[in-house]
């Protein structure tokens, strides 16, 4: 099929295009409560292509895109319709001028993750077996679970001499745990791994049943003043997200974000310093581009800007590809000594968000803790509603670390001086 593609791009005289071919192979498992719901296996090919078309509007050199998806077992015939309709379509798509990812053509990059050379039912089965040995007391327990098991292998050729493949391998899922008493609640949480941990995700799932058994158990909101926040877990890669995307080039080019090269982008403090990385979990980007980890922050400089390679080039950059995971570097403080007096640790929310446009933080909350006389009490509602401006440079990161497909770093970071909203 790739080569019936490539035929008809050249029939059609189509001269700038890229084609990316990508094959998933999943195994997918269903469980409510402890029963195998529906198991699921399935490997699908998708050829994605990608039509470019040069020409000039008031005397300014554009570049237009337009995409198009090819079936397996299409015709020719169908293939040239769906070419045809996508480079009409690209003339109305006036981007200005750039250069397609560098024409590099290097051996096919196998994926690192400890899932390849491992069948990826076995691997569904182990995070399965994992979950069933997990006690069930009929109170608080896991209504639901889904486990996906991704196998992906991609190839990416251009019409410039591009031409590179690379494996990558995932694991991913999502489960929602419930109490009956004192009263009927449920919590939502997702997970996802580079790697098979079927520990790591026996440990999530254990946790997160004592933590609805503790949300049933909630009665009041705290009150509304101003408090020390503890956020851990996947909340941290949220809220350290403001300097992602504000170092994005998407973000920049367009003068949503300032930021450049050699800023310092986080102010002076009693704080940890930021030190950052984007963590390169694939070889190459979607563009093509040979991706490798990237420093973003030292000592809350920015080092470099990052993304797809469109805006790279509008920026006079080298592209270095998009990243999905952030490394985060130091940690200072055990978690247990951030609980003083009066810190509220938020547990989970219905959805924490940041605004990195404006450094707006918050959420409402379901569950978090208040300490209060050397105990952790459970409080349920209020929201938290903080500005990054106002704290970056007096935020305290845990020793202890965690790791998800997304993220890796201190468990926890101590945010100062937070208004929340209660009772």
């Amino acid at each position: 099929m790739l080569n019936l593609i490539l035929e008809t791009l050249k029939k059609e005289n189509i001269a700038v295009w890229k084609v990316k071919k990508t094959l998933r192979e999943r195994a997918e498992l269903y469980f409510i409560r402890k029963q195998l719901d529906m198991p699921r296996y399935a490997v699908v090919p998708e050829y994605e292509v990608s039509i470019y078309r040069d020409f000039e509007e008031n005397g300014k050199a554009m570049r237009g895109l337009s995409v198009c998806y090819v079936d397996e077992g299409q015709t020719q015939e169908e293939i040239s319709a769906k070419i045809q309709a996508a480079y009409f379509a690209a003339q109305f798509v006036k981007n200005p001028f750039y250069e397609l990812a560098d024409a590099i053509c290097e051996p096919y990059k196998e994926s690192t993750s400890n899932l390849r050379g491992m069948d990826i039912k076995s691997a569904a089965s182990a995070l399965a077996d994992a979950f069933l040995s997990i006690e069930d007391d009929g109170i608080a327990f896991v209504n639901s679970l889904e486990i996906f098991v991704r196998r992906t292998e991609v190839e990416i050729i251009a019409s410039n001499g591009l031409h590179v493949s690379f494996g990558s391998d995932k694991i991913d899922g999502e489960f929602v745990t419930q109490c009956v008493k004192p009263i009927d609640v449920e919590q939502y949480r997702q997970f996802s791994y580079d790697n098979l941990d079927a520990e790591a995700l026996k440990q999530k799932i254990a946790t997160a049943i004592e933590d609805v058994r503790r949300r049933a158990n909630a009665k009041v909101a705290p009150k509304t003043g101003t408090y020390n926040i503890l956020l851990t877990g996947e909340n941290v890669a949220t809220f350290l997200e403001y300097y992602c995307i504000r170092s994005h080039a998407s973000t920049i080019f367009p003068g949503y974000s300032t930021w450049k090269k050699g800023d310092k982008v986080q102010k002076d403090g009693s704080g940890e310093k930021l030190n950052l990385d984007l963590v390169a979990t694939t070889p190459y980007s979607a563009d093509g581009v040979a991706m490798k980890d990237l420093p973003l922050l030292r000592d809350g400089v920015l080092q470099n800007i990052f993304g797809p390679t469109r805006f790279m080039r509008y920026l006079g950059e080298q592209p270095t590809g998009d990243f999905t995971k952030l490394r985060v570097e130091g940690g200072t403080m055990k978690f247990e000594d951030m609980k003083s007096e009066g810190t509220l640790e938020t547990v989970s929310f219905s959805d924490f968000q940041m605004n990195a446009f404006t450094g707006n933080f918050g959420g409402e909350m379901r569950l978090c803790l208040l300490r209060e006389n050397g105990k952790d009490i459970p409080l349920t509602g209020g929201s938290i509603n903080g500005k990054m401006q106002d704290v970056e440079d007096k935020l305290i990161f845990s020793t202890e670390k965690y790791e998800d497909g997304s993220y890796c770093g201190p468990y926890a970071v101590l945010i100062p001086n937070v208004p929340v909203a209660g009772i």
